[in-house]
């Protein structure tokens, strides 16, 4: 009886050890015969689009996700710009397609400008620029016209800036394109379009890509051309034209003729002082230098000294924090004043006031 025991049990593991094996070639016939997706070649890339409108582009965006068509591209590891890795999730993607965003930190210019893409295989290089917007500057020209710098790169195929305001979904979008007055690899200057008050710039290259710029201009203007129509003035020791064009940044600006330590005043409808961040106007001098003039809210609950350059128009932007920098901000802004306080003993001073509102 014992010795069956034992055979019974020598036979039944010789049975499981067959099965075993023909079990395990079934499976790996049925499953297993095909390689991995991809096969055993470098990538090849037919071309890359912007993810959002899925057009053909040779240059990208910062921050921005692409498509990326070709071969091979199930089995990539790493996706690089001028260098720099880049983030990608293999599992949105195909043997044929890709997605990548460009990181913020890759270089874009005095770069090969390429974009290089690693599998399992090899790699594979192909001709791909960057672009960004990192900051603006303002300035005039002698005759008056008001110029913006677009500060970044790459800029050299620069084909169209535009200037944007309003909003496509509520109907109120419009689009201005300015005059292109130079160009090279990290700076595009260009003439403001007239009317512009708020606007974001966008930098459009001949390769395809954009670019936006932070916003332009005046989150609520006071004064450009004309006083905002639920404004005041007033003044105290002196005189004031609201359509003065001897020194202007558009068609007009104020001319403010002042006595010492006097003032221009402008009436506001009670503005949320936490509304805003800041007070930006353009100041023209036409005295000595040191000449200053305070700029004084609500009756000089505070206010913040400004000096004036003879013969120049100077943008000041002034955080309302500073006009408070102990405390107690009032809840709204009902006046602003413009003080001439230069003490220089003079019997008249005269400055301008232009582009004035709030940021």
């Amino acid at each position: 009886m014992k010795n069956l025991q034992i055979n019974l049990k020598n036979r039944l593991g010789l049975l499981l050890l067959v099965f075993s094996a023909i079990f395990t070639v079934s499976c790996d016939s049925e499953f297993d015969v095909e390689e991995t997706e991809g096969g055993n070649a470098p990538p090849v890339i037919t071309s890359v689009s912007e993810a959002r409108e899925d057009v053909p582009v040779t240059q990208g965006t910062l921050e921005n996700t692409y498509i990326i068509r070709g071969e091979n591209l199930s089995s990539i590891i790493g996706i690089y710009f001028n260098g720099e890795r880049a983030s990608f999730n293999p599992a949105l993607g195909t043997d044929e397609l890709a997605f990548v965003t460009i990181p913020e930190t890759a270089p874009y210019v005095g770069q090969d400008n390429i974009m290089l893409v690693e599998n399992l295989s090899g790699t594979t290089e192909y001709d791909f620029s960057l672009l960004t917007i990192t900051d603006f500057t303002e300035s005039t020209t002698e005759a008056g016209e008001k110029t913006v710098t677009l500060i970044g790169g790459d800029f050299t195929e620069t084909s169209a800036v535009i200037f944007a305001s309003g909003s496509e979904e509520e109907g109120t979008l419009v689009e201005r394109e300015a005059e292109i007055l130079s160009v090279n690899e990290t700076e595009v200057t260009v003439a403001v379009p007239d009317g512009i008050e708020q606007a974001f710039i966008h930098l459009e290259t001949s390769r395809g890509a954009s670019a936006q710029s932070d916003s332009y201009g005046f989150s609520y203007s006071i004064y450009i051309d004309e006083l905002n129509p639920d404004w005041e003035m007033s003044q105290w020791g002196g005189t004031f034209d609201v359509q003065s064009t001897e020194q202007a940044l558009g068609q007009y600006s104020i001319k403010s003729v002042r006595e010492a330590w006097s003032g221009l005043t402008f009436l506001a409808p009670n503005i949320p002082f936490n509304e805003y961040s800041d007070i930006t106007v353009s100041l023209y001098g036409t005295g000595d230098p040191g000449e200053t003039v305070n700029i004084a809210i609500n009756d000089f609950a505070g206010q913040v000294t400004v000096e004036l350059i003879p013969g120049e128009w100077t943008k000041v932007v002034i955080p309302l924090a500073d006009f408070f920098p102990n405390g107690g901000a009032p809840a709204v802004i009902n006046r602003i004043d413009f003080q001439e306080s230069s003490n220089t003993g003079k019997a008249q001073y005269v400055f301008y006031v232009d582009d004035f509102g709030f940021l």
